[in-house]
């Protein structure tokens, strides 16, 4: 007969850490095609600004979505690249990055651009995993599209 076991040891984990991670920024880098017509790079981040995390499992996502011009408030948009992650330490950030044209002519005024709204969401709905986001209001960041007409 076979016994597999565990100490509670290895079972509990630590509650009293603080995890928080925040949407540290939304940047936009270009890359010269012609006079009016780029690529432009969107790229966000996000820092571990709480006590170091670890998950077995990945248990953490952040998205990066694009809002068309309209988009109701409520409405995240588009999503146009996630990344998961199951580890970072205190002070360390994770990058995402989406590539796409961006012409000058299209948004000449600045006017109807989308704007790039960068997300994390927690896996609160896995019943093993015990930890809370300590400050959910460090969560999300969003940045106008008329900022990369700036650029040029």
């Amino acid at each position: 007969m076979l016994l597999l076991g565990c100490s509670k040891e290895d079972t509990v984990l630590d509650t009293t850490k603080q995890i928080d991670f925040a949407v540290e920024s939304i940047d936009f880098k270009l890359t010269p095609t012609n006079n009016t017509s780029n690529m432009v790079t969107i790229s966000g981040s996000i820092i571990n600004v709480g006590d170091s995390f670890f998950s077995e499992g990945v248990k953490q996502t952040f998205y990066l979505y694009e809002r068309p011009w309209g988009t109701a408030i409520n409405s995240n948009g588009n999503l146009i690249a996630k990344k998961e992650f199951s580890a970072l330490e205190t002070g360390e950030n994770i990058t995402i990055d989406y590539l796409r044209e961006w012409n000058t002519e299209m948004y000449s005024n600045g006017i109807f651009c989308p704007s790039y709204r960068l997300v994390i969401r927690h896996d609160s709905e896995v019943d093993a995993f015990p930890f809370q986001d300590s400050n959910p209001t460090n969560n999300m960041m969003e940045r106008f599209g008329s900022d990369i007409n700036l650029l040029f």
